[in-house]
């Protein structure tokens, strides 16, 4: 106590919450009592961050963001996208999961140039992780590159046409040999001898 109407805690940990109570004396015969409720928080680790391009084309960039607290005690975990707030967003072009770390983001190339904010918070401390979306859409090669996985599902479709269209050129050659196999020849006409 570092003068008559103030209490200095430092070094606080979580077992230090409660209440703290102090009686103050108005006059010899008022006596007012106040209740104060101290609740220790954790500090807010920075985010554990992850994003994951699905596919970006000329159409469409698909990739979800991850954004999580760790440590002890339990945060909240909000978005943003510029200045505007999750309930601002709208439903189109974004799907969030029910624990609220995941976003998953559905946007033309266009409208790609904004930032995402992720902020980890508890009562007492909030701390915030970037996705800036035009970096993570162009990738290394630009807004019309695929994902890897958007190549090897690219890949699958090709072979599969191709197969089909083998199948069918095969299937077309086998019923015409099938039909000129089974017409009937007509009978020679016998030669007439030379006089």
């Amino acid at each position: 106590m570092f003068n008559s109407t103030a209490l200095r805690l430092r070094q606080l940990q979580s077992g230090d919450s409660g209440v703290f109570g102090a009686r103050i004396k108005l006059q010899p015969a008022l006596v007012d009592d106040q209740a104060f409720n101290l609740s220790v928080h954790e500090s807010v680790p920075t985010p554990r961050t992850r994003s994951q391009l699905l596919a970006s084309t000329l159409e469409w960039c698909n990739l979800t963001l991850q954004c999580q607290g760790s440590g002890r005690g339990a945060v909240n975990v909000t978005w943003r996208r510029d200045s505007l707030a999750w309930g601002e967003l709208g439903a189109g072009g974004h799907r969030l999961s029910p624990d609220g770390t995941t976003l998953r983001v559905a946007l033309p190339p266009a409208a790609t140039n904004v930032t995402y904010a992720c902020t980890v918070s508890n009562p007492a401390e909030q701390k915030v992780a970037l996705f800036h979306l035009q970096e993570l859409c162009q990738g290394t090669g630009g807004p019309s590159v695929f994902s890897t996985s958007g190549y090897v599902v690219l890949c699958l479709i090709l072979v599969a046409v191709s197969l089909g269209a083998a199948f069918w050129c095969w299937r077309l050659n086998t019923e015409k040999a099938a039909e000129a196999g089974e017409s009937p020849l007509s009978p020679l006409s016998p030669m007439s001898p030379i006089p």
